[in-house]
This record gives structure tokens, sequence and C-alpha cells, in this order.
């Protein structure tokens, strides 16, 4: 299905893991993708996976940093004709308990994930709120924003944070004709916990906390990522989709 033609979509974090399966799932669904990553190998590697380059357009940014944001999507809205979503990947993970959180390492990890993620959604909504047609915004969440993490203090607190926005923004900007969803991923084959898939024994728990039987893989993630933005979601806005294999079910 070309569920995208003539559309735009632009994706944080692209480079990798969710967001780089989100981007190859646009594509292939006919969008034209604004590839967004912190650094310049990770938007070379967007590009290099798409077949028709004339259909993504790469941009290193920090998504930390407002003013670029706010740039950016303005000037990709003027030079693309418009911009119809928003999936905001970007972000990072770290440890540490209540204990022995590193305030630096926290502060990170919020700004990435959280402040990072209001950027992005405040820089896309005052680019194309005077537009017409299909807008939305996908935020992506995580299990760890619907159910405490022991030693994720801040992890957890970007993700609840996220998923809390998510719910705010949806009466805001319903009226302007935009949308606001996120995906709470679980477990997901991604950069982000390879260290964890080297030890044997630590996947046979991780599996086993999963009714599937086993943890995803981005791409099962990008499919309900791009189907929020598609018009068979047209009826939802403020809700966080659990993409888990079951795991927040029986915790």
């Amino acid at each position: 299905m070309k569920r995208f033609e003539g559309r735009t979509v632009v994706v944080t974090g692209a480079g990798s893991g969710i967001g780089a399966a989100s981007v190859k799932r646009l594509l292939d669904e006919g969008a034209t993708v604004v590839a967004v990553d912190v650094t310049q190998a990770g938007v070379d590697s967007a590009l290099a996976g798409a077949a028709d380059s004339s259909r993504v357009h790469g941009a290193v940014l920090d998504v930390c940093d407002h003013d670029s944001a706010m740039a950016l999507l303005a000037d990709m809205r003027k030079k693309l004709g418009g911009l119809s979503g928003l999936i905001n990947c970007a972000g990072i993970t770290g440890e540490g308990s209540i204990l022995d959180s590193d305030p630096e390492k926290h502060r990170q990890i919020m700004a990435v994930n959280l402040d990072g993620t209001i950027n992005m959604c405040q820089a896309f909504v005052c680019a194309v709120k005077d537009d017409t047609g299909p807008r939305a915004i996908v935020n992506i969440s995580s299990g760890a924003g619907l159910l405490g993490v022991p030693n994720r203090l801040s992890y957890v607190a970007s993700k609840f944070g996220i998923s809390g926005i998510t719910k705010s923004m949806s009466p805001e900007l319903g009226p302007l004709g935009i949308r606001v969803n996120a995906v709470a991923p679980g477990m997901t084959r991604t950069p982000l916990i390879e260290y964890m898939m080297e030890d044997p024994a630590a996947v046979a728990r991780i599996n086993a906390k999963h009714p599937i039987g086993r943890i995803g893989d981005p791409e099962e993630i990008a499919a309900v990522i791009v189907f929020l933005l598609t018009d068979d979601a047209s009826f939802m806005t403020g809700s966080v989709v659990s993409v888990d294999g079951g795991q927040t079910a029986c915790l």
C-alpha cells in the first residue's frame, strides 16, 4: 500500500533502531522523509538505506537545541511544501537508582528524551498549525513509561513524561486538526540493548518476561508507529499504545 504518497514525515533518531525502521517503512509506503539524527554518520546511514534518494532529506540536529529544531522544521515545511507527520525516536538510556543517580547523567537523559521530544513537537506544531489536511505526531514512550523499572530512575522519569505530554497535548492540538499519540515499545532489538544480548542467560530471562516468548524487532514497532500516522487511525489521539509482546500486561 502507498498510504503516504504526497505526504512528508520527519523522523528523529533516524540513523538506527526504530527510527531507521520507521524511515524504511515510510519510504516503502510512498512518503517523503526528513531523516534527522544527531550525527552525520546517522544521517548517512538513513540515506544509504533509501532506494529512492529523491524522497529522503537528511538533517543533522541535536533535538535538545530548541532554536535549531524550530528553524529546521520551518525550513523543511517551506522547502518541501508542507509536513504531515512527526515521529520522535531520538532517545538515550542509562542506569541509576535514587541512591546513586548521577545528576549530570540525569539531566542528559531528561534533556534528550523528554525536552527533545517537547522541542520537536513544538517546532512541528508551530510549522503546520495553520495548514490543512492530515497532520499527526507519534512519540516514543516505553514500557518504562507505564510501569516502574528498578535502577532506571531517569529513563523511567523521561518516558513517563513522554506518556504524560502526549495526553496533555491531545486536547490542545485536536482543535488544530493535529493528532498526537505515543507508542510504548517493550524490549526491542536496537543498539541501546545490544550489550544485554551478549549474555545467553540474560536473553533467556528477558524472553521469559514476554508472553510471546521473545523481544521485538524494530520493524514490528515501526509498523504500529506508521499506522498511527495514517488515516486508518484518524479517530485516535492521546493514546499510549503498548507494543511489547504482552510484557506490561502480566508484570
